[in-house]
């Protein structure tokens, strides 16, 4: 029931769109002719805060937290090059690409991760296969909450602490 409930709220959003039979497209409009013996579907018009707020009577979103405030973390890990002048430039050098790495997770956990792939067939045999993955993102206000340095890795937990309600606003498609 609750598919066939849904099936009619999304037909309900296009009927905006495409003009019904006989040329109205509102709300409460018959598609069964009167004389049939079919029963009457009745098509009906909702708006974008109506199917919110059936989305949220059916739970289909994940539930609220009482919390005004979502945190999300990544651990990042970076390896000291060889060919450094000193173990503090390896360290360094180390600790900037496990940041780096930890950004880039947190960034694929907010905005997704672009992927594009490409195959190559030449005589019915694969010659070749791409796939390229790509993060696009901008990360403010993110802290090390915990880092450490063993045998070359240098390892880094990042949290980003934002708003629920920017959240929402920003990133909840």
């Amino acid at each position: 029931m609750k598919k066939i409930f849904m099936m009619l709220v999304v037909a309900g959003i296009f009927v905006g769109c495409v003009p019904s039979a006989n040329g109205v497209a509102g709300k409460n409009v018959s598609s069964a002719p009167a004389n049939s013996q079919a029963p009457e579907i009745i098509v009906q018009k909702v708006d974008k805060d109506d199917v919110r707020d059936i989305i949220k009577q059916e739970k289909m979103l994940a539930p609220d937290t009482t919390d005004s405030e979502l945190s999300f973390t990544a651990v990042g890990e970076g390896i000291a090059p060889m060919n450094t002048v000193s173990t503090a430039q390896a360290l360094a050098l180390a600790k900037r690409a496990a940041i780096t790495d930890a950004y880039r997770q947190l960034a694929s956990k907010l905005y997704g991760v672009k992927v594009n792939g490409k195959d190559t067939v030449k005589d019915a045999m694969l010659r070749s296969s791409t796939i390229t993955a790509q993060v696009n993102g901008l990360i403010k206000n993110a802290s090390i909450i915990d880092e450490n340095f063993n045998q070359g890795l240098y390892r880094v937990n990042v949290e980003l602490k934002i708003d629920a309600d920017k959240w929402k606003e920003l990133f909840a498609y």
